[in-house]
């Protein structure tokens, strides 16, 4: 690769009298007209398609010489110089390597960059290639029709944008003819290429990319080129400043059925389906009515949104556009840097961000409503506590009356414990204690009764009268906790979702996907959104998906039964997928943009959110009322009490009556 600039054209400049040149162009004239006058017989229409209706010759039969000379290159530089006036960079292949340097004029002009490139097939070539051809620069390509069409080839296989480069391709040959017709295999819609082609006689043709209403490329014989002829109306316009109007084109457009996003009805014979109503097929058909184009909608073999696998492989919609089999990808398509290394998208029509969606917690069981005050270490204290008060009380009173007053009064132990057991429930002590030791223990005793007591209260009171649920699924932090209580970490398969989480290396995400069940997919990985909704009403169930299908599902569902996490945790934006390069972005972002500003994607969507069906499973869910009164179920535990007392009372007088029947017998 070498680059050489001359530094000044002026210098350089050779003086040529006014009769050289008069003569000179005396000379060109005649042999125009008379080339014109072979040109009329070669080409029938100007405006003829080459791959049906022309054959170019550039040679005479079974001959072939070079007829390319630097004039002519020089010729067409200067004019695309004075139309653009910017630099004009020309590669050149290695079988003109040898007229580039020996001409003189081209290495000394100014704004004639060179490069000198070996085409072996490599990416790195290409690049090289690109690497100087700027923003409104052009860049001219001098080789063999068959290395031109091999270069166009790789541009196509790897998918490179190029539409901001304007390509001139300066062809001779036999085989230029057919190299026309092969290019337009290659070459996308929006790459600006003009073929220019010396015939054997000495003329220079022209061709003009066309697209024709099914989106295929085709190159238009525009006849003759002449210098004087400006090419600013035909080549030269700044690829940003498209015609909005897309004069009935027929696009296809890949899309997934999704619910209330895209809603399918029939299918035809060639492939496509019918698309009847969602919010999506509403925003495709406003664009197609304000950019004049006509559809067929397509649904992908594998019926997936798809991405680019590590493999090579593109899969889903993104891989129909990728791969040009659709010109648009819809079905709420998230931006990934993934899939923007095979297309391009337009502006994000929809933002939400990534939640977890579960089933709403369930109130908890009142049985044990009573023991819920004080957690269990509190309740095994207050146990131990009634029972070795009494046996303390006991032993001071014992040892004060045998060793102290020494009155000879008589002790009943079960006494003492049955009045420590009735303070505790506040019904008063009938110990008559004169001893001043005991009353001090029973002093304290009664302060620690009173403020059990009070404490067991207040908090009985507010538990019976706010209803206690469960823990809801707020964090991802939450997600361990959930998956020991049975619950099953899921998303949609084949996803955005999906791989955001398998590409995570480290921290909450990576520990997250660590989460899921890889062994059995069908338990973690759902096929669709309405598929792992109803999941997650039928059983244990944590759904990872976006807000905007979080409220979309609470209306068709009901609000009652689904519960949306706190946490927000990724951005999420939906755009439309394009092919790589394709000029239609500008004019779908643009139509995207008003329709924003002008509030109707707004209205769209919350038309199509809530006037949303709703699930026949929604309307036989019986919203229970709630009552400001103490019902049987705050009391339940009370009665669960009484009936145990009752019950183990019942119990052990049978078991006396036994004993003492049997002891009489004896």
């Amino acid at each position: 690769m070498r680059y050489r600039v001359a530094p000044s054209f002026l210098e350089r400049m050779l003086p040529i009298t006014r009769n050289s040149f008069c003569a000179t162009l005396a000379l060109m004239t005649v042999s125009w007209g008379s080339a014109l006058c072979n040109l009329m017989e070669i080409f029938h229409s100007p405006n003829a398609n080459p791959s049906t209706d022309t054959k170019i010759t550039t040679s005479p039969p079974n001959h072939y010489q070079r007829n390319l000379s630097v004039n002519d290159v020089m010729l067409l530089i200067r004019t695309v110089v004075k139309t653009s006036n910017g630099s004009v960079t020309l590669s050149y292949g290695q079988e003109y390597e040898e007229v580039v340097n020996k001409s003189t004029i081209l290495v000394a002009e100014e704004f004639i960059v060179l490069m000198k490139f070996k085409n072996d097939g490599k990416m790195g070539t290409f690049r090289q290639i690109l690497s100087l051809s700027e923003r409104n620069n052009f860049l001219l390509l001098l080789d063999t029709p068959a290395n031109i069409v091999s270069l166009f080839q790789m541009m196509r296989k790897a998918l490179l944008k190029t539409h901001l480069t304007r390509w001139l391709l300066l062809m001779e040959g036999s085989d230029a003819d057919n190299s026309v017709i092969k290019l337009q295999e290659f070459v996308n819609e929006g790459t600006q290429v003009v073929p220019f082609v010396k015939t054997f006689d000495g003329h220079m043709v022209y061709f003009l990319p066309s697209v024709n209403p099914d989106g295929v490329t085709q190159f238009m014989n525009k006849g003759k080129w002449e210098s004087s002829k400006d090419l600013k109306e035909t080549f030269s316009k700044d690829p940003q400043q498209n015609l909005y109007n897309l004069s009935g084109r027929k696009f296809r457009v890949s899309i997934k059925e999704v619910l209330q996003i895209v809603n399918i009805g029939r299918h035809f014979p060639d492939g496509s389906v019918e698309l009847l109503s969602g919010l999506d097929v509403e925003i495709i058909n406003i664009l197609s009515s304000a950019l004049n184009f006509t559809y067929k909608a397509f649904i992908p073999q594998d019926n997936v949104w798809g991405d680019a696998l590590p493999n090579g492989n593109v899969t889903g919609i993104i891989g129909m556009v990728a791969r040009r089999e659709a010109v648009i990808g819809a079905s709420v398509l998230s931006i990934s840097a993934s899939r923007l290394r095979v297309v391009d998208f337009t502006c994000p029509y929809i933002t939400g961000m990534y939640l977890l969606m579960s089933r709403s917690p369930k109130e908890k069981n009142r049985a044990l409503a009573v023991l819920s005050p004080f957690q269990l270490q509190v309740w095994i204290g207050i146990t131990l506590t009634v029972l070795l008060i009494g046996p303390i009380v006991y032993l001071i009173s014992y040892v004060v009356n045998k060793y102290v007053t020494i009155d000879g009064k008589a002790i009943d132990y079960q006494w003492f414990h049955l009045n420590m057991f009735r303070n505790v429930v506040n019904q008063g002590n009938f110990i008559l204690e004169e001893s001043l030791q005991v009353r001090v223990v029973l002093a304290f005793w009664f302060l620690f009764c009173l403020i059990n007591a009070a404490l067991y209260s207040g908090m009985l009171t507010a538990v019976l009268a706010i209803p206690a649920y469960e823990t809801p699924i707020d964090f991802l932090r939450d997600l361990p906790r959930a998956t020991k209580e049975g619950f099953t970490v899921g998303t949609i398969g084949d996803s955005n979702y999906e791989t955001f989480f398998k590409t995570a290396t480290e921290g909450i995400f990576k520990q997250t996907w660590d989460l899921f069940n890889h062994e059995d997919r069908s338990r973690s990985f759902v096929k669709s959104a309405f598929e792992g909704v109803k999941r997650v009403l039928e059983e244990k169930f944590v759904f990872i998906t976006s807000d905007n299908y979080g409220t979309l599902f609470k209306v068709v569902f009901g609000k009652e039964r689904i519960y949306l996490s706190k946490e927000r945790f990724l951005p999420s934006h939906v755009g439309f997928a394009c092919q790589r390069g394709s000029p239609i972005i500008d004019a779908l972002t643009l139509i995207l943009l008003k329709m924003k500003e002008g509030g109707i994607m707004d209205r769209v969507t919350d038309e199509y959110i809530n006037n949303v069906p709703l699930d026949p499973s929604a309307r036989t869910v019986v919203v229970e009322k709630k009552s400001a009164s103490i019902t049987l179920t705050h009391l339940q535990a009370a009665f669960y009490i009484f009936c145990i007392g009752t019950s183990v009372s019942t119990t052990t007088f049978l078991m006396e009556m036994i004993t003492f029947s049997r002891i009489r017998r004896k």
